[in-house]
């Protein structure tokens, strides 16, 4: 009887992602120092390169101290990763940086981009919402949930920039707060729109625990002297979106009850 001969296995090909993307980040690391880089490797996937931002005394003062916030983030990704919260994957680490994966487009550039349809935006602003009443009932609060802060890849929204994040803010006060900060920043960038920022709000206050959006409009009301300074201030700086952007939020929110 002959004997079958013996086909060698088809070689399995390295993982060229894993070595393309360490040669990727040795290269930018090597580069000039930016806080924030993009990285495409040859199979098309996206990454962010994070490192600790370089900045003079003035800034320091001005901004705090970038190694304090760094750490924050990457304490933050960690806690909300482990809550089981959507954050980007860290794929690689080192003193003082972090590769991220990426997750698709920011609020902002959802708005902002024409190749978006109006329905990408309203799912996208819907499914922050949703994340965001998923982050409060962990009994965890985010921070500084700005529309650049929160992004979308067509499925689900992930929170990013989590320099703000801290465990101990765990109380309405702190999820009331994320909600305000969230409609705040919106009213900057689309005073004369709320569309999607209204499609965030009834999201959230679908999926949010009882109360949380009673506690959001309540702080609105307690704020209502800010709105009154904002106005008085925007006589000095009438150009300010953010003093603007105040009223218009408190307003928004009151209107929610």
């Amino acid at each position: 009887m002959s004997r079958c001969k013996a086909v060698p296995p088809e070689p399995v090909p390295p993982e060229p992602t894993s070595d393309d993307l360490t040669r990727t980040v040795r290269a930018a690391l090597d580069g000039p120092v930016e806080r924030i880089r993009p990285l495409t490797l040859r199979d098309g996937r996206r990454f962010w390169l994070k490192r600790v931002e370089k900045m003079g005394l003035f800034l320091r003062l001005q901004k705090g101290d970038p190694e304090r916030q760094f750490r924050a983030e990457r304490a933050g990704l960690q806690a909300m990763s482990e809550a089981g919260m959507p954050v980007p994957e860290v794929a690689m680490e080192g003193p003082g940086f972090m590769v991220l994966a990426d997750r698709g487009p920011s609020l902002m550039t959802l708005v902002s981009d024409a190749g978006f349809s109006e329905a990408d935006r309203l799912a996208g602003f819907r499914a922050a919402g949703k994340a965001l009443a998923l982050l409060h009932w962990a009994g965890l609060s985010h921070g500084r949930p700005a529309v650049r802060d929160i992004c979308w890849d067509g499925r689900q929204a992930t929170f990013i920039d989590l320099e703000n994040f801290s465990r101990k803010r765990r109380g309405g006060f702190w999820q009331a707060r994320d909600i305000l900060v969230f409609v705040h920043s919106a009213e900057v960038q689309w005073p004369q729109d709320g569309r999607w920022v209204d499609a965030a709000l009834e999201a959230y206050a679908a999926q949010a625990p009882e109360g949380a959006m009673d506690r959001a409009v309540r702080l609105a009301r307690q704020l209502a002297p800010l709105g009154w300074l904002a106005r008085l201030a925007l006589r000095l700086k009438p150009k300010s979106r953010n003093l603007r952007a105040i009223p218009l939020t408190l307003a928004r929110m009151r209107g929610r009850a």
